[in-house]
Formats: C-alpha cells, structure tokens, sequence
C-alpha cells in the first residue's frame, strides 16, 4: 500500500531514500514505462503461445504491467526481460492451472491420397504451428522463446528455470519432433 513515497509491508517498511540506501536502484515510473513498451509484445505473444487464447494474454499482459509497477522500487534495469517474461510464465501456468484443463490439441483432416497435393506456404506455417501446438510444454516453450522470440539461451534458462544444457536438449527435441511429423505429412499427405 502507497501513502507519499512509502511502501507499507507487514514485515517491511521502505522509503525512496531507504531504498537506495540499500543499493537497491529503484526504478522510476518512466524507466518501468520505457522497458515495459520494449518487453509488452515479447510478453504478448508468449502468453498467446503458452494460452492459445489472446484475450486472456492481453488481460495477463495488464496484469503483469500492473504488478511491475507496484514493485518498481525492487526491481532493476538489468534482467528486467527476463523478468517481465518469466513472471508473465508464472501468471499463464497459475490460469492454466486454475482451469484445470490440458491444451487442446489441433486435429487435422486427414486428406485422401489421391486428392493430396503439397501444402502451400501459408498452409504449411499453420501445419508448422499446429505441430508445435502438439509438443510437450517444455519444449513448446523453448522453441517459442529461441525460434520466435529469438532470445538468448541464458534468457531463456533464466526464464524456464533450467539449466542451459536441458533448455537446449529441450529445443532439439522439439525441432526433431517438428521435423519427423512434417516429414510424414510431406511424403504421406496426412
């Protein structure tokens, strides 16, 4: 709770001054702001991945905007992607958790062979999704963050809670996966 320029905890009382007292650097509204507006869409579509649902990311990306601001005296400028994206992977694993439901899976119609014809580009893009849509969801993940967010491994370990190694088994698996399956629509047309 804000009254003037003191945060009020039950274990914890803060003032502007006491913060950077103790080295913390607080960051000011406009910093949170700037940061904020390079990070939101990054944080946008990864909700959108992890949710399949864009309304409830758009309503997850006000939510992490405004718990970012009630903490803004703690956090700091370095690592602030890292943690607007991991609190934002926090807030949609606690919805998925509370619909109590698992991710829906993409079916797909199975083509004849004699009326199959090679996918276009556009309609490979929505095959490619759909397979990715099927993965587990550590690698669905770790191939979002590297292949669509193109984020650093370290960022992307930091953000999973993993080590560097298994986030990036992880992401071979899944690009294998990914692989395997278009390969058998491909020759197969299934």
């Amino acid at each position: 709770m804000w009254v003037g320029n003191v945060i009020f905890c039950p274990l914890l009382r803060i003032t502007d001054e006491r913060a950077s007292q103790m080295g913390r650097a607080k960051m000011r509204s406009e910093e949170l702001n700037r940061e904020f507006l390079l990070v939101k869409d990054a944080a946008y579509s990864y909700a959108v991945s992890i949710l399949h649902d864009p309304i409830t990311a758009e309503d997850l990306t006000q939510d992490l905007y405004e718990k970012l601001w009630n903490r803004r005296l703690f956090i700091r400028q370095k690592g602030f992607r890292s943690l607007a994206m991991t609190a934002m992977r926090n807030m949609c694993m606690d919805t998925l958790r509370k619909r109590h439901r698992a991710y829906d899976e993409v079916e797909y119609e199975q083509a004849s062979a004699e009326a199959y014809t090679p996918p276009d580009e556009e309609d490979m893009g929505k095959i490619v999704k759909g397979l990715i849509a099927q993965l587990p969801v550590k690698e669905r993940e770790v191939i979002h963050l590297r292949d669509c967010e193109q984020m650093e491994f370290c960022d992307i370990c930091e953000i999973m809670g993993t080590t560097e190694q298994a986030a990036r088994m992880a992401l071979s698996r899944a690009r294998t996966k990914v692989k395997n399956e278009l390969l058998k629509i491909m020759n197969y047309g299934l």
